[in-house]
């Protein structure tokens, strides 16, 4: 008798010990919110129509991506909505140039392998340029202004640490450029981007099961 009570409080205990080892091994972490930075290089083309400089366009073609703002809030340890600046082209934009330029772009981020090591994502998004230009001419003050609405996508894989606080990803970028000229005229454009981003990101722990 005393051997089977022996017996069954053993196999109570290891089934207690089982358990919370259980709960413990998904103890999944599921990010809240993540800020960061992303750098790239690719080509674009992109027409902002000034008169008064090379006969009233500017072309750019193999362009850098320098840090810019990154930052994301998670609807679902699937989907987040991402916004991205960036603030150091804009930055160099304004201060190299003689006019105002400003650029943004918001993302829907699916990533339907999270929560993982290594997630692939799929992100559309859209995006936003405004450049302004104000100069004299034969004593006439001038004012000249384009605007750009542009389609970008990222795809992409993101590699995680343990806790799931850090993470880099490696992605591709087309995007669709429609650009709206100072002469009224509207030019098609695009180009691709390949970028390398960093984020940091707040995580909430709970006993999950993944």
């Amino acid at each position: 008798m005393k051997r089977a009570l022996l017996v069954s409080a053993g196999l109570i205990l290891a089934f207690t010990v089982g358990l919370g080892d259980a709960h413990a091994q998904y103890a999944v972490g599921h990010r809240t919110w993540g800020v960061g930075t992303a750098i790239g290089a690719g080509f674009q083309k992109m027409d902002l129509q000034f008169a008064r400089i090379n006969d009233g366009v500017i072309s750019e073609d193999m362009t850098l991506l320098l840090p810019t703002l990154e930052m994301k809030y998670f609807l679902s340890d699937q989907l987040s909505i991402d916004l991205s600046m960036p603030i150091v082209n804009v930055a160099l934009s304004n201060a190299l140039r003689d006019y105002f330029f400003v650029t943004g772009e918001a993302f829907i981020n699916f990533h339907a392998s999270a929560p993982s090591s290594m997630e692939l994502f799929v992100a559309p998004g859209i995006g936003f340029s405004y450049a302004s230009d104000s100069y004299e001419e034969q004593g006439v003050e001038i004012s000249e202004s384009a605007w750009a609405f542009h389609v970008p996508v990222r795809i992409g894989v993101e590699f995680n640490n343990a806790t799931r606080k850090f993470g880099w990803m490696i992605a591709v970028r087309p995007f669709f450029n429609l650009v709206h000229g100072s002469k009224g005229d509207i030019t098609p454009g695009g180009g691709v981007m390949v970028e390398l981003a960093f984020h940091a990101y707040g995580v909430s722990y709970r006993a999950d099961r993944y």
